[in-house]
């Protein structure tokens, strides 16, 4: 794939010309070739394997280390094609719209200063994107680190950037008995536990230390993140020393059972071709790439299983008893997630609303239905989207409500369960994002994925804009600059912006960062993460029933 950023367009011009000899980094494998940004002086190692290509027979298996080695350079000069991934309803334009798909994706890509030699000891952040475990890759440009290196230069904290792919849909998240029995579920999963342990094994090569290696995600990667805090039972293997999680927690996901999952992998082995096979994993490993993928068009939605040994059992049930890797952590969510996790529109009755609340989560209790209903009452003005007065939204009379609920169980409730439990072992820092972007409606409010260009400080023009107000690009600044403050020496603190507000852990008394700096000038500031206390605590001591 041709590189996609105006960044490292620009670098390959400056190769290209020969302005300056390509960088090298001598990994375990073999050496790699870089490019250089002299504009921006930094380096980028892009499309380098962390695995064995999930290809051919290794399909549907777990991801194996890589067992070749090489002389002289290969070239790490563009990203690689992205795991391949459809939305639920395959239709229209998603993530992946515009990229290269291929199955030979597990890829990963290191963006450094020019300052950095392989003799540095320099912190590291890798980056698991989101995409509802369905689509989306590290070479979206959305997710382009050069800006966060940038300002961490600027901040005298220089930090190393790193992202990597990882398997989506059918191809990394298959679940059914079969697929149970032979014990491959959870496969992306696997596949970013690898790229953790190559960079533990390969980042010292960059300059990078690898035992300063923050993790964060947003979304799916967010859940993820979660998944790898709560691993074999909270297993530390030391692959990282923080975490930072946008809109994605432990209890943020809806186990599937094998049941559940059964008549679609049966759907998927029938439009393969392999209804019939005695092993039928090893049916769809033999299928053409195009027959598999079509195979799995328009089924979902794709998400981890509780398997009983990477996700050994219920993670609120890990969380209450303190399995987890124990790290500071840096967490949040957005204040109308609801508008994206409703129990439904068009909803204009209690029972309708129960009704979405049984279809979204059958496992609930008529008694457990019944009340969260009554604590939260139809008050327009204290509905989702927040902040919109008595106003209803025109596609339901209770759609406020049920965009509350859906946000509080899916987002909300879960970021507020992970600050309480994981404060008790080390130190966390709470946000509540709350800017309305330059593209937002009145609908969407300050929507799921809203801060994502905000922490990039990505000025590009893609679908989730940061724009050209002067107060975005201000607090663009200040979030960038905090999460390079965090990843650079575990405290947010450190961030070299005149004004900041301080951010105190949890632990000094339940409080969010709420970060926002509007057209009136109301800046970000500091509130007690108390609102709507008995929704979402009567919420949190469901997690049996949420997580089926």
């Amino acid at each position: 794939m041709a590189l996609t950023t105006l960044l490292c367009a620009a670098a390959l011009t400056a190769s290209a010309l020969g302005w300056t000899t390509p960088p090298t980094a001598t990994v375990l494998n073999g050496t790699y070739q870089g490019v250089n940004a002299d504009t921006f002086n930094q380096q980028f190692f892009l499309g380098m394997p962390f695995a064995q290509q999930p290809v051919g027979d290794l399909r549907l298996r777990a991801p194996l280390s890589l067992n070749t080695s090489w002389t002289g350079t290969r070239d790490a000069s563009n990203y690689s094609a992205i795991c391949p991934g459809f939305p639920t309803s395959a239709g229209g334009p998603n993530d992946d719209t515009g990229y290269e798909l291929s199955e030979a994706c597990l890829t990963i890509n290191v963006i450094r200063p020019n300052t950095v030699t392989d003799s540095s000891s320099t912190a590291v952040l890798a980056y698991i994107y989101g995409g509802g475990y369905s689509m989306g890759g590290s070479a979206d440009h959305r997710y382009n680190g050069s800006w966060i290196v940038q300002r961490s230069m600027e901040m005298g904290t220089p930090i190393i950037f790193a992202s990597f792919n990882y398997r989506v849909t059918a191809f990394g998240f298959l679940g059914g008995q079969e697929v149970h029995d032979a014990g491959l579920e959870n496969l992306g999963l696997l596949d970013q536990r690898l790229a953790l342990h190559w960079l533990q094994e390969n980042i010292a090569a960059f300059g990078g230390d690898p035992t300063k290696v923050t993790i964060f995600g947003e979304s799916a990667g967010a859940m993820s993140i979660a998944n790898h805090l709560t691993a074999y039972g909270g297993r530390d293997d030391k692959l990282f020393r923080a975490a930072g999680m946008e809109s994605g927690s432990p209890t943020t996901e809806n186990y599937p059972s094998i049941a559940q999952l059964e008549p679609m992998y049966q759907g998927i082995l029938s439009r393969a071709g392999c209804a019939n096979a005695t092993d039928g994993l090893s049916c769809l490993r033999g299928v053409s790439y195009d027959t598999f993928r079509m195979a799995t068009n328009g089924t979902g939605p794709w998400q981890p299983v509780i398997d009983g040994n990477y996700i050994p059992y219920s993670p609120t049930e890990l969380l209450k008893e303190g399995k987890l890797v124990k790290v500071p952590l840096l967490i949040g969510a957005n204040t109308d997630e609801g508008t994206s996790f409703t129990l439904g529109k068009g909803i204009n009755t209690t029972e309708q609303l129960a009704a979405g609340l049984l279809k979204g989560y059958p496992m609930l209790s008529n008694a457990s239905i019944a009340q969260i209903i009554n604590l939260y009452p139809n008050v327009p003005a204290e509905g989702c989207p927040y902040n919109t007065g008595d106003g209803l939204l025109p596609t339901g009379y209770l759609d406020k409500v049920a965009a509350s609920i859906g946000g509080d169980i899916v987002m909300v409730g879960p970021r507020r369960f992970l600050a309480q439990m994981a404060s008790y072992y080390a130190p966390v820092y709470s946000y509540r994002f709350n800017q309305l972007p330059i593209n937002y409606t009145m609908e969407s409010g300050v929507g799921h994925f809203s801060e994502v260009c905000y922490v990039f400080s990505n000025p590009q023009m893609t679908q989730n804009p940061l724009g050209n107000r002067p107060r975005d690009i201000t607090l663009a600044n200040l979030m960038t600059s905090m999460w390079v403050s965090f990843a650079h020496g575990l405290d947010p603190n450190n961030n070299f912006v005149a004004g900041a507000p301080y951010w105190p852990s949890y632990a000094d008394g339940p409080k969010n960062m709420v970060f926002q700096l509007t057209g009136l000038g109301a800046s970000s500031f500091v509130e007690d993460d108390t609102w709507r206390s008995e929704g979402i605590a009567f919420i949190n001591t469901l997690g049996p029933e949420l997580q089926h």
